[in-house]
Parts: C-alpha cells; sequence; structure tokens
C-alpha cells in the first residue's frame, strides 16, 4: 500500500499541480469533531426506521440479507444543521482552498458521505468534473473526515498526476450519482501501482482536483468513516452544464465575484442525465 504524502505549507500548491491532491492533517481540534459528531448523530436519528431513500438520505442495499440498512450519504448538508453550514465556511479549510484556486472562492455543493459495513457504498474510479463541467478547472473537493481512515474502512484512493488527462467519458449510473459511475476507460486505472491511498487521522483535510481519478472501496471494519465533501471552485471558473440546485450554489464564501469568465482550451462530452439528487428506490 501507498500512502499519500503530507508537505509543508510552503510547498501545498506546487504539489497540489503535480500531484492533483494534497492532505493537511488535523485542520480540525478534537472539541469541533465533537461537535460535529454530535451534530450528525441528531442528523442520524431522523433516519432511523427509514427503508427507502429520500430528498435528504441515500441508504445502502439490504446488508447480508439482514434487511438492515444504513445511510451512505447525507444530501445537503448545510441544510441539515447549523454545525455543518459553520464547516463550510471555516477559516482554516477555506485558507488551504485558496492556496489552490485563489483569493476569490465561490461554492459549487456540499455533501457527507458515510461509510457503512455496506458493498454498495464504495465508490468506482471516476472524476468529479463531468458531473458539473466548468470553464476552467480550478474547481477542488475538501474532504473532511470526522474518523480516522485507512483501507480497512475504505479511505479514499487517488492516481497522482491523473487530473493532468483532463475531463475523460464516464458511465453514468443510471440515477446520475456518483455510486455506480465509472470512468469509460478503464485503462487509465488498470496499473494497481499506481494507486495511492490517503491515510488520515480524524480532523484531517484531503483536497483533490476536479479532474483527480479517484476511488473508494468498501468498509470492511467495524468503524465508521464519516466524511464532509465540499466542493469550492474559482469564481471565474462558471458552471456550463450539470446540476445547479445543490443548496449553497453559488455562495460567496471568500474574496468577491469579479463578474469574469476564465476559459480554458477543452473539448469534452457534457453530462447527460446527471441530478443533485437522485432517489434510490431499491
Amino acid at each position: 500500500m501507498v500512502v499519500g504524502t503530507v508537505v509543508a505549507p510552503s510547498e501545498r500548491a506546487s504539489f497540489y499541480e503535480e500531484n492533483g491532491y494534497l492532505i493537511v492533517p488535523e485542520v480540525l481540534d478534537s472539541s469541533e469533531i465533537a461537535v460535529l459528531r454530535s451534530a450528525l448523530d441528531q442528523v442520524l436519528s431522523e433516519a432511523e426506521g427509514l427503508q427507502k431513500s429520500n430528498e435528504k438520505f441515500a441508504l445502502s442495499l439490504p446488508h447480508n440479507g439482514s434487511g438492515k440498512r444504513y445511510v451512505k450519504r447525507v444530501f445537503n448538508p448545510i441544510l441539515r444543521h447549523e454545525a455543518f453550514r459553520n464547516l463550510v465556511s471555516h477559516d482554516k479549510i477555506l485558507e488551504i482552498v485558496e492556496t489552490l484556486v485563489g483569493p476569490d472562492i465561490t461554492l459549487q455543493q456540499t455533501k457527507l458521505n458515510l461509510k457503512p459495513p455496506a458493498e454498495d457504498a464504495n465508490f468506482e474510479w471516476h472524476q468529479d468534473y463531468p458531473f458539473f463541467p466548468h470553464t476552467n478547472f480550478d474547481v477542488v473537493a475538501a474532504m473532511v473526515f470526522l474518523d480516522d481512515t485507512d483501507e480497512d474502512n475504505g479511505c479514499l484512493r487517488v492516481i497522482p498526476g491523473s487530473q493532468k488527462l483532463g475531463p475523460l467519458d464516464h458511465d453514468f449510473s443510471p440515477d446520475g450519482q456518483a455510486y455506480g459511475t465509472e470512468v469509460s476507460d478503464k485503462s487509465v486505472f488498470a496499473d494497481e501501482s499506481s494507486w495511492v491511498s490517503l491515510v488520515v487521522p480524524a480532523g484531517s483535510v484531503a483536497l483533490h482536483h476536479c479532474c483527480m481519478l479517484h476511488s473508494s472501496g468498501a468498509n470492511h471494519s467495524d468503524r465508521g468513516r464519516s466524511t464532509f465533501v465540499f466542493e469550492y471552485r474559482a469564481s471565474d471558473a462558471r458552471q456550463i452544464a450539470g446540476a445547479t440546485d445543490p443548496a449553497g450554489w453559488g455562495t460567496q464564501l471568500r474574496g468577491v465575484d469579479r463578474g469574469m469568465v476564465r476559459m480554458v482550451d477543452s473539448s469534452f462530452h457534457l453530462p447527460g442525465k446527471v441530478h443533485w439528487i437522485g432517489v434510490n428506490t431499491m
């Protein structure tokens, strides 16, 4: 197993540009993590006994024939609790993002991925960009971990440098969600020696480029893996396709919107049926 590299603050921008990801350990302290875990428990209490996914929760398939279903995603978490709304504009997180995309930062979307002991809570190899293509590639996902994460409980895997491939075609899942969506050309991730596991302690933040190839396995442990995923963009990266109805979409979080659009030279297929909230009725 190859584990992701942690670099000094002065090296973050150059490392991210070359490798497409960044790990910043222990951004949140223990008291902040405790507040978020308590908030998560409150939100998840609303899903007790739920047997079908809805506009708030995506459920796993029945587990091991027991009929038990787990919450594997909370949609639009900033609508669900004040603690989550505060987290999206956390100064330490935005300072890191500013290092990567510049001082003018706009919110793209938020989600809360849980990693229950269910096989369908894994993610195949994919990029984020095809779900919401923009006029440039300064769109970054910041993953905030509430639990220690490793390969046993389904940590994120990346292929360093794969963002340089640019946007790739994908085979989208029927509901347009990331679960079940995979890059069409399987050769781009065939070499397992190129995979890097982002093993990080709770409170850490892992960031990755919108064209970074990434995946995660199933949780084979008895430990959870709760992760906030915040997508941020440079304010001059303008969305040209995909859903624009996530809670908070377009909110200016730092700097200003200068009314500019920055274009890059690229060609790619626009997404087809891609939804922000896709309800799985299985």
